[in-house]
């Protein structure tokens, strides 16, 4: 059964906690505690948030490791109103490891800094029972057999992705008000999917048939990042950050493809979007830090390939639009050693077209929009070299109705929920 036009690219991006489409904001357990950190100076996790502020940081070596634990459970319903009636189906598992290493030298004016982390992905979708994607694949298979089999069962699909990213680069203070940054970054993406499904009930007594799509899909690239901070006054403080494009051409190796899905070989675009962030971090007492945070990701100007046929071949990301996330959290200095953090932010998806670019398949597996925040924890100062750090975020997404257009001439309409929790642990170290 080969040539199945119903999906043309099985890439399936399984985003993260605070993920827009992509692109990742939960990069180290500070960020869990306190949600705004674009202006922060005080972990070395402000690598990849501030690095522009690392010439803030004590001289010497300073290092921040942190995991982060995701329990997601992005759910959706629909009927195709055959006779079957409602279905459901839920994201089952969870993503224990999410792990990132920033390490820092700091010398005077000077600060060279390199670190590991997820840039995006980072989480695996799981649907062990299938999902409306491989029940739409069950359906074209039907009508492709011309009535050799009379339905299908045992339907599977699970697809990971992870952005592994590596960072370089220096700070410089120009004076005490104003300090830069530049680095460069080097992202290696690996996306995996594996799905199938049984062919049954044959009226012809063919034996049942087991149909399975299993590939891996790769890409790398580099971009470049530019930092400004400026330190207005002994309470107050502004921060600017770029961070490019890096193009991702995934090249598919087909492992298994008993659909005629793939080709072996094939290029598809995803590039990772261009972001410009800005903080401001205020002291409004000398024990309480109120800090706040504006990220703009410019997603529609990437190349995310075309859209199917069914939304006249568009590239994805204009259907997509931009993403913006705004963030605002308090740290409370309580004792010598305790420090306490509250915060919370808003993610808004400025879909051009939201029911055709959930014909991109996973999207309705990971459910990507509008979602809100809430974020707190402590961090714990053992002594003046180690502090440790324990947070938790939860994100609630609000309930969406998206037309499944992959379904037409079925007027199907898929209800869409999720939310996220968060367990981060991390230490920050200097020496």
């Amino acid at each position: 059964m080969k040539n199945l036009s119903l999906i043309v690219c099985f890439c399936l991006l399984a985003g993260s906690a605070l993920a827009q489409h992509d692109n990742l904001s939960n990069l180290s357990a500070e960020w869990v505690r306190t949600p705004a950190r674009n202006a922060a100076t005080d972990a070395n996790d402000i690598v990849v948030y501030n690095p522009a502020g690392l010439v803030r940081l004590n001289n010497g070596f300073h290092i921040n490791l942190g995991n982060q634990s995701l329990f997601r459970k992005p759910s959706h319903t629909f009927d195709f109103g055959l006779g079957g009636g409602e279905q459901t189906y839920t994201q089952d598992g969870n993503d224990l490891f999410l792990p990132n290493l920033y390490m820092t030298y700091k010398k005077d004016k000077f600060a060279l800094f390199t670190g590991v982390f997820m840039a995006g992905g980072g989480a695996t979708a799981n649907y062990p029972t299938g999902s409306i994607t491989t029940e739409l694949i069950g359906l074209q298979v039907l009508t492709a057999a011309q009535g050799a089999y009379g339905a299908y069962e045992n339907q599977s699909l699970k697809a990971s992705s992870f952005y592994l990213t590596t960072t370089l680069g220096g700070s410089y203070a120009v004076n005490d008000m104003i300090s830069f940054a530049v680095a460069g970054r080097f992202i290696d993406a690996t996306n995996k999917t594996q799905a199938g499904l049984t062919m049954t009930q044959s009226p012809v007594m063919f034996p049942d048939s087991r149909y399975e799509l299993k590939t891996t899909e790769t890409a790398s690239g580099f971009g470049g990042v530019f930092s400004m901070m400026v330190q207005a006054g002994p309470r107050t403080r502004f921060t600017a950050r770029y961070e490019s494009a890096v193009k991702m051409d995934f090249e598919t190796k087909t492992h298994k493809d008993d659909l005629g899905m793939t080709t072996d070989g094939s290029k598809t675009r995803r590039d990772l979007p261009s972001v410009i962030a800005f903080g401001t971090a205020f002291a409004a007492t000398p024990t309480v830090m109120v800090y706040g945070d504006f990220n703009y990701y410019a997603q529609s100007s990437a190349n995310w390939d075309k859209s199917t046929m069914a939304t006249e071949e568009k590239n994805y990301a204009s259907l997509a639009g931009d993403a913006m996330g705004i963030n605002i959290a308090s740290t409370f200095q309580t004792g010598k050693n305790f420090l306490f953090s509250v915060g919370g932010g808003y993610t808004d998806f400025q879909y051009s077209d939201r029911n055709g670019y959930f014909t991109k398949a996973g999207a309705f597996e990971t459910a990507p929009d509008d979602n809100f925040n809430i974020n707190t924890g402590i961090s714990y100062t053992v002594s003046n070299s180690v502090t440790f750090t324990a947070a938790y975020m939860h994100t609630f997404y609000k309930d969406q109705t998206v037309t499944a257009v992959l379904a037409q001439p079925l007027d199907v309409q898929v209800k869409t929920s999720n939310s996220i929790d968060v367990f981060a642990l991390g230490v920050d170290i200097k020496f």
